[in-house]
């Protein structure tokens, strides 16, 4: 008799949570299943100015960015496809392939998506104003791209979605100007290290230390090449191996100024994202 009681108030019981359920069924929040890969399109794609070595030439290289999640989830790089149209070239932004993650004890990070579209220097130099336009959810960001005496420039004309931006600064709501020197891959630079003053002018310096060392001003052999920084020097080596990736070798130091001079490689900076 017991054993036939006990049995009906568990049936009465799950027949009263049944109902609850379906009663209150839309109200209910179900864990939702994983996403495997899905095309996902940003609402917003940053993009600014690097370099990279290609054929032995230095290229500029549109790097895009976009946030795609947190510490647990996992992204794709950024698809696109890109076209020329004359003196346009066009850029499409397609997505990219997106996994939640399982929850629990994720690090506390932003997933970002990133893409790599390298420009073609010999259409950049071409005459005629030339101009890059960002496919991205339906709208069109038109920018203007000048190339002059190694200095790419890209300038905003209109954009909504897609917006210039320095790495490492706080996203901007309307695009900056970007520019970067294409620097030949034969040019190697020399900087300081040590008690720098960064009122000073050491280039003058600089110049006669790298002719007793052998090298030539990059000045002279590529004309219009800027040389802005105080504390650095460009130069171009004849007769010896360019110094390792990521690494200064030392050249001595700069007489009457007490700093040591080092020499290494203008690195391709699109490496480093």
């Amino acid at each position: 008799m017991t054993k036939k009681f006990i049995i009906a108030i568990v049936v009465v019981v799950l027949i009263v949570i049944g109902a609850i359920f379906f009663t209150n069924r839309d109200n209910i929040n179900l864990p939702r299943q994983p996403l495997t890969g899905e095309l996902t399109v940003p609402e917003y794609v940053r993009v600014f100015l690097a370099s990279s070595v290609e054929d032995n030439e230095r290229v500029p290289v549109l790097v895009l960015s976009a946030v795609a999640g947190g510490g647990c989830d996992s992204a794709s790089d950024l698809e696109t496809k890109k076209s020329l149209r004359g003196d346009t070239l066009v850029v499409d932004i397609k997505g990219y392939k997106f996994t939640k993650g399982a929850g629990g004890d994720c690090p506390a990070v932003i997933l970002k998506s990133r893409a790599k579209v390298s420009i073609d220097p010999d259409w950049l130099k071409q005459n005629g104003d030339k101009e890059i336009i960002f496919e991205l959810g339906g709208d069109s960001n038109k920018y203007k791209i000048s190339y002059s005496t190694y200095k790419v420039s890209l300038a905003g004309v209109q954009a909504t979605n897609v917006i210039t931006n320095r790495p490492g600064y706080n996203p901007s709501e309307t695009p900056i100007t970007l520019e970067m020197a294409l620097y030949p891959i034969d040019v190697a630079v020399m900087y300081l290290a040590g008690s720098v003053s960064s009122a000073k002018d050491y280039r003058p310096a600089m110049r006669d230390f790298a002719r007793t060392k052998g090298f030539t001003p990059a000045e002279e052999i590529y004309s219009g090449l800027e040389q802005n920084e105080k504390t650095q020097f460009y130069v171009v080596l004849k007769n010896r191996p360019m110094p390792e990736p990521n690494r200064g070798e030392s050249l001595g130091e700069l007489p009457s100024e007490g700093v040591g001079v080092y020499l290494k490689q203008v690195v391709s900076d699109t490496d480093h994202y």
